[in-house]
């Protein structure tokens, strides 16, 4: 019977948030309410609000409640690069909060960029946000010493291409990239940055570029939530083949 009616409430509050009752930006009820209104347990209200959360129809700030979010702006990630030059376009309504660092190789960097432990790296991090509601989460990382890039305060390349653009701009050869994708849920830290539910799936690509040496020369780790993400890929055919068709 509760798991049937946690299933309830989120049906109603989802027609709720649908015909306007609850608009984006507006918080729901507090927790209480909506138990003492429905006639339920605090942790049949959660689990309910859990699946609108998953949903991502509304987020939960900390200390705050839970918010109804706006109509969420879709991400596309192409390995088209031209494409991603123009991403920016699409995805205006986004903007990216920048922050540099630098960070030893451990573990999971060591295998990602092929160096030693402890190497130092440039760690970027772009925060993208629709509005004040946070939309996707990108780690690039660079060699220290590769390459003198700035590193703006807040940026309109949302998952963090303008790094590698600045990188070829300023000479470094890219002979090849590594893409590879996965869907999986977020880990704790990602749930909590993204404001998102653990039963969220998210897309999480990671994408390496290497120079004609086979030497790394930048890394990207980024996490796409699922109910706002596309990831699509593109083949071109060999001019050679072109013409040979025709």
């Amino acid at each position: 019977m509760a798991a049937n009616r946690y299933q309830e409430i989120a049906d109603h509050l989802r027609r709720s948030i649908e015909t306007g009752l609850f608009t984006a930006g507006t918080p729901l009820p507090a927790e209480t309410d909506l138990a003492r209104r429905y006639e339920v347990s605090v942790p049949t209200v959660r689990i309910a609000l859990g699946v609108l959360q998953d949903e991502g129809l509304i987020e939960k700030q900390h200390g705050r409640g839970n918010f109804v979010r706006p109509p969420f702006e879709r991400i596309t990630y192409s390995n088209d690069r031209c494409a991603a030059d123009r991403r920016a376009a699409f995805n205006a309504a986004l903007n990216a909060r920048v922050s540099r660092s630098e960070v030893k190789a451990k573990d999971e960097l060591c295998a990602l960029l092929q160096v030693a432990r402890g190497t130092r790296l440039v760690e970027y991090v772009y925060l993208s946000h629709q509005g004040p509601s946070p939309h996707s989460l990108a780690r690039i990382y660079v060699p220290s010493g590769l390459a003198d890039i700035s590193s703006p305060k807040t940026s309109r390349s949302v998952l963090g291409d303008d790094v590698l653009g600045q990188l070829i701009a300023a000479g470094v050869q890219v002979a090849s990239t590594v893409e590879r994708v996965t869907a999986r849920l977020p880990n704790a830290s990602e749930a909590k940055v993204l404001r998102l539910g653990t039963g969220a799936a998210v897309l999480d690509i990671e994408r390496v570029s290497m120079d004609g040496m086979g030497r790394v020369v930048e890394a990207a780790l980024l996490v796409l939530p699922g109910h706002r993400a596309e990831a699509v890929f593109t083949a071109h055919a060999p001019i050679e083949e072109l013409e040979a068709a025709r």
